[in-house]
């Protein structure tokens, strides 16, 4: 956990408040795991799809049909952080069980380089993949049950320290409100009900209907609504949201 929220402070640093994107880098069943959470964190929290990225090791195709060579191939990592023009503003997270994975590791060093913010999860320390990274982040889950089978115990470690990890990013940047995804994204009938609910229970003086009618005038913008219910000058609330500070600083700050 101590872990974890270092890399978490690292981060907010370099995205609070800027252009820069959070990118997933692997290969496997690594990968697949870290574009499942990167692609969540689109409707949970309303992060910005221009602010996500992937570097997989075979392109796109490797998330649906194995190809397992291609985690080998270092000269593609460093290809694809160069096309992905990878900066200072962004983190790359690079994920791999054994640590020693080439692709990622030359993902992780090129994008180290390229004044990028690196993060490794996996679950071996000391390995390669831990050096090349300024946060690596372990899970000693020891050997498999089926040997060398890493999409089991290790690849479950993975999940849930990537849930644990970008959850508390998307706080620290004001996406969440207590225990409320105050950013879901109103796509349909229950989510702008849910977000209904939330802003009436939130101010107390809203009623639900009233809570719904104001959402839909702001283009179901939440956490806007949220601000104005509770005496935000509209642009003011703008202004303050883009700076990405957790949400209850802004609610006391008001």
């Amino acid at each position: 956990i101590p872990e974890i929220a270092c890399a978490v402070d690292a981060a907010v640093a370099r995205l609070r408040g800027s252009s820069g994107r959070l990118i997933y880098a692997g290969a496997g069943c690594s990968i697949r795991i870290g574009v499942q959470d990167g692609v969540e964190l689109v409707p949970t929290f309303g992060w910005p799809l221009s602010r996500l990225g992937y570097l997989i090791a075979g392109g796109s195709a490797a998330l649906s049909i194995s190809i397992e060579g291609a985690e080998d191939d270092i000269l593609d990592s460093k290809r694809q952080v160069v096309e992905l023009d990878i900066d200072s503003d962004d983190v790359v997270i690079g994920i791999a069980a054994s640590g020693y994975t080439p692709f990622t590791c030359g993902v992780l060093e090129a994008s180290r380089n390229a004044g990028a913010l690196t993060l490794a999860v996996t679950s071996s320390p000391f390995s390669a993949l831990c050096s090349a990274a300024e946060h690596p982040l372990v899970t000693e889950t020891g050997a498999e049950v089926l040997a060398g089978s890493t999409r089991l115990a290790a690849g479950t470690a993975q999940k849930a320290l990537l849930n644990a990890f970008s959850t508390t990013l998307m706080t620290s940047l004001g996406r969440v409100l207590g225990n409320e995804m105050i950013c879901v994204q109103a796509s349909n009938a229950k989510l702008k009900n849910r977000q209904s609910r939330i802003l009436s229970g939130q101010v107390a003086s809203l009623s639900h209907s009233d809570a719904y009618v104001l959402l839909e005038s702001l283009g179901w913008d939440l956490r806007l609504g949220l601000l104005i219910a509770s005496g935000w000058n509209p642009e003011v609330a703008r202004q303050a949201l883009q700076a990405e500070h957790p949400f209850r600083e802004l609610l006391k700050g008001r």
